[in-house]
């Protein structure tokens, strides 16, 4: 799993000084794109490719919103690539390893040319490696 360290800012909380949902989600989206660049899979590789990702799901489960000034330890790991199907998990956990959020996620791969999906690139697929699910409760896909 990528992981970076992080310090929880005054501007990222709410009135009570505890993080909000939105900056977590800022967390998260920033250590998927730190790890894309680290990998050379990043904002550059996707426009000389003529690729994006989009978000099609969010499952987040929350245990605690870390405090003001908490440091904490932010991890994202793919776990598989079906098509042109990502899915992505994320967590956030304090200095002892505690969770304090875990997630799910699932992106479309699509081409910027044409608008339309396409199938993930081996290149890409060996880049990213991929690592094992995350133990949480999944959602089901389906809403009945």
């Amino acid at each position: 799993m990528y992981t970076f360290e992080g310090r929880i800012r005054y501007s990222e909380t709410d009135s009570e000084g505890k993080l909000t949902m939105a900056s977590l989600i800022n967390y998260f989206q920033d250590c998927s794109t730190f790890h894309s660049e680290e990998l050379g899979l990043g904002v550059e590789y996707l426009k000389a490719e003529h690729l994006v990702w989009v978000l099609s799901a969010w499952q987040i489960v929350v245990e605690r919103y870390p405090g003001l000034c908490e440091r904490v330890m932010i991890g994202t790991q793919p776990y598989d690539m079906k098509g042109f199907l990502g899915y992505r998990n994320f967590a956030m956990t304090d200095m002892a390893g505690n969770y304090l959020a875990r997630a799910n996620s699932i992106w479309s791969l699509l081409d910027t040319g044409t608008g339309r999906p396409v199938a993930v690139p081996e290149e890409m697929r060996k880049g990213y490696g991929l690592g094992e699910r995350l133990e949480m409760e999944y959602a089901p896909r389906k809403i009945t």
